[in-house]
């Protein structure tokens, strides 16, 4: 393809000084429309105009009409969401500059940022079929072979782990990996051994583990009260009215749990409760009391266990739809089962379009369609002001608003629900999300008096939901309005969710579980990874199988993580379905040493169907996903024959006006407020003078991202003017430093300073730009780096600094 070698910039900077530059291009003076400093950063959606343009097709098609090779590789494009080479940009990008921009004269250059493909690690294509699997009781005995009755592994019966996979694994192929969870303890029992002592241990979540367990609800005065027997045993029905259980960091011990044990066994619609007096706990009739029975009961005597997402349970009777709930009676904690209207007034789980709230919309710009919506996929409702397509926070305000709550008969009405709020970058929940309450509503939110609650914002700033309760005693007697009104800022414009809502009587009390769990185990976390084994799994390890052997898998070249049991159990999850949000955190603390440029390797459950997925993570000040692409930006100007791709581009911005993805970091400031400044006619501009006085100050001014790993003699030139340096050195004010591992500060990299002629810049006596450089980058070609323009100044002089039409590009 046709292709414009730049010329150096101190030559186009002569040219366009000459009255007969436009001769000697042959281009029409007479154009208006010569578009110049343009820079178009692809969005997620553009990949897929591209690849949908009937031109682009027509061109794909072109190029291979019989086996449409290009044909498919254009449609890629736009799933993938980056061009596999640049040839494929230089193709397809000029349509799309043409229908950004369909006036724009010959001799407009624009400047396209997007992705490009650089591959992926080597090391990746191991890991290509993986399964999971964990040891069952079967295991353990096979492995102990008569010597132990422990349902574990010891150092040293790991070693027996290939043989537990050769006698499981059907038909292994060259390559098949497994990720292996099992119990582990560095405890060797005696022979014989293996008896565990027990202990309850809290969980979060119950996916149909039959087994002993101690079921406890927490009471307002911050006891542990268990549910499961009267006192009286000879009694078949009533009311249960237990004493306070200890529950020490989330742990009952034998001595306390062993005779509060109900075990719950899988029925033909829910689970059966047995407690220790051996009766099964079941209700009948209309009464809100239980009844117990030696033997199943024919009639009320399922249960269903559902997780409401706090750490507590909801334990419903199937047949008579009634709740377990702990309460306060008499100056008594009691348990009996309730249906619903007893304890709750309102209730809306936001799984479906919202009959209770309504959208109040204050500022909505018009590049935002909507601040809130509901998320009909995950069934909740979102606020945000953040415009996706064009890729920028936007500053909004709009209210989530409910109809008339009657709470006129209420008693201790407490608020309930799911939150969860990411993208907040360090502030504060509440400044951008108001919870609020109103007696006196009428349809007008800004003329309302409102009442602002406060909520537990303290561990946002992720996807995890949080459950939220907030006291509404003081509204009880009275008919309320409720109100979660979101403002975003240009600034920040965060994300909000919000679900599973409902206004409760906050002294009936949802119940917790314990499990039964081997005491040397707790500290690890254990979750029961196979429902059938009756094993507890807290370690997990990836082998694979070569050679005819199922050995454990490592790798030289970045670290080989498998997601532990305690991951998925502080989840409350089977599997990971946002690993961008779990991963990052989890290496934290699995390599709180990373340094940059390490890579680590997770394996991990990525569906409930148990799909195994692998992403690979690079740590650079935190740990993110690799990406198997970079940023390239690739100038296009436009000639009689439509846009062509001007070679070996990368970096054009005119900074006239326009930032340039430059970013300020101040080291430090005395006296002024700010050194940098972006202007419509000079570029950026630097100074530490105001009001006749010169300040001390230094302040850095950092490129975006500049990808030269296909590079081979990249080279940068700028325009530039200065003033005011009173006689002093220039270096001494102004300098250019690179750096390859820079990330968000400063001082925490590597710089390089890049060396220059002075005597090419201004004189410093006029306003006149002067064209520097080119200078020679080529000792960071195959790299990425930043480029930093220092400011620096001091008493005696805080010259002026002026700098535009920045151009990193190949050398001729």
């Amino acid at each position: 393809m046709k292709k414009i070698i730049l010329m150096s910039t101190v030559l186009l900077a002569g040219l366009s000084a000459c009255e007969d530059y436009n001769d000697q291009f042959n281009i029409d003076s007479s154009l208006t429309d010569v578009k110049t400093g343009v820079t178009i950063q692809l969005a997620s959606s553009d990949y897929g105009t591209i690849a949908g343009m009937e031109a682009n097709k027509e061109l794909a098609l072109s190029k291979d009409p019989e086996g449409q090779t290009y044909v498919a590789a254009l449609e890629a494009i736009g799933e993938n969401k980056y061009f596999a080479d640049a040839t494929e940009a230089e193709w397809y990008l000029p349509a799309f500059i043409d229908y950004k921009y369909p006036n724009a004269d010959t001799g407009s250059r624009i400047s396209v940022q997007y992705n490009m493909y650089r591959g992926q690690s080597g090391y990746l294509a191991d890991f290509k079929k993986i399964s999971d699997y964990t040891l069952t009781n079967n295991d353990y005995r096979s492995v102990w072979n008569g010597t132990s009755t422990a349902t574990y592994l010891s150092p040293s019966t790991l070693r027996q782990i290939p043989s537990v996979l050769e006698s499981r694994m059907e038909n292994p192929q060259e390559g098949d990996m497994v990720a292996v969870n099992y119990a582990y303890s560095e405890f060797e029992p005696g022979a014989g051994g293996g008896v565990i002592p027990v202990v309850y241990q809290q969980v979060n979540t119950f996916d149909g583990e039959a087994g002993n367990y101690v079921i406890a609800a927490k009471a307002n005065d911050g006891n542990y009260y268990p549910f499961g027997k009267l006192d009286d045993p000879s009694k078949n029905y009533g009311y249960i009215y237990p004493d306070a259980i200890t529950v020490t960091d989330g742990i009952i011990s034998s001595d306390n749990g062993s005779e509060q044990v109900v075990t719950i066994e899988e029925g033909s619609e829910g689970y059966t409760l047995l407690n220790t007096n051996m009766q099964y706990i079941y209700m009948s009739g209309t009464y809100d009391s239980f009844n117990f029975s030696a033997s199943v009961p024919t009639e009320g005597g399922e249960w269903s266990i559902e997780a409401n997402g706090d750490g507590t349970f909801k334990l419903k009777n199937i047949e008579k739809d009634k709740t377990v709930k702990l309460t306060l009676y008499n100056d008594s904690y009691s348990y009996g089962s309730y249906a619903a209207s007893r304890y709750t007034y309102v209730e809306d789980a936001m799984k479906e379009e919202s009959k209770l709230f309504a959208v109040k919309n204050i500022t909505v710009p018009e590049d935002l369609s909507a601040v809130w919506s509901h998320d009909a996929s995950y069934g909740y409702y979102k606020a945000t002001g953040y415009d996706d397509a064009n890729k920028k926070n936007l500053a909004a305000e709009s209210w989530f608003v409910s109809s008339e709550i009657d709470l006129s008969e209420a008693q201790n009405p407490v608020l309930n629900f799911d939150f969860a709020f990411n993208f907040l970058n360090g502030n504060n929940a509440a400044d951008f999300m108001q919870l609020k309450v109103s007696t006196d509503y009428t349809g007008d939110v800004q003329a309302a008096t409102w009442t602002d609650l406060a909520y537990d914002g303290s561990r946002f700033n992720r996807w995890d939901f949080i459950a939220q309760s907030v006291d509404l005693a003081q509204f009880a007697g009275k008919k309320i309005t409720l109100a979660f009104a979101y403002k975003s800022t240009d600034q920040c414009a965060p994300t909000a969710e919000i679900k599973n809502l409902a206004i409760v009587n906050g002294q009936y009390w949802d119940v917790c579980l314990f499990k039964e769990v081997p005491e040397s185990e707790v500290a690890a976390q254990m979750l029961k990874m196979s429902r059938a084994s009756g094993a507890y799994a807290n370690t997990a390890a990836l082998y694979v199988y070569r050679e005819g052997a199922w050995s454990e898998y490592t790798n030289e070249d970045a670290n080989v993580v498998v997601a532990a049991p305690a991951m998925y159990a502080e989840l409350g999850a089977d599997y990971v379905s946002r690993p961008a949000n779990v991963f990052p955190i989890y290496l934290v603390q699995k390599f709180p040493f990373a340094a940059k440029g390490d890579k680590a390797v997770v394996v991990y459950r990525a569906d409930a169907d148990g799909t195994m997925a692998v992403t690979e993570y690079t740590y650079d000040a935190g740990w993110s996903a690799s990406q198997i692409y970079s940023s390239r930006t690739t100038t296009f100007e436009k000639t009689g024959e439509g846009y062509v791709a001007m070679a070996g581009t990368y970096l054009n911005e005119s900074l006239v006006g326009d930032e340039g993805g430059f970013t300020i970091q101040d080291i430090s400031l005395q006296g002024v407020n700010f050194v940098w400044t972006n202007d419509d006619t000079y570029g950026w501009k630097a100074s530490a003078y105001t009001n006749s006085t010169n300040y001390p100050a230094e302040s850095w001014l950092v490129s975006p991202v500049i990808d030269l790993s296909e590079a081979m003699a990249p080279q940068v030139a700028f325009e530039e003017a200065h003033r005011y340096l009173n006689g002093e050195a220039l270096t001494d004010h102004f300098k250019i430093k690179i750096s390859t591992d820079y990330v968000d500060n400063v001082e925490s990299c590597t710089w390089e300073d890049l060396i220059f002629d002075e005597s090419q810049w201004s004189d410093g006596q006029t306003w006149d730009f002067y064209p520097v450089g080119p200078y020679d980058l080529s000792t960071y070609a195959g790299q990425t780096i930043r480029i930093a323009f220092v400011y620096i100044s001091n008493s005696t002089a805080a010259p002026t600094w002026e700098f535009k039409n920045i151009v990193v590009n190949e050398a001729e």
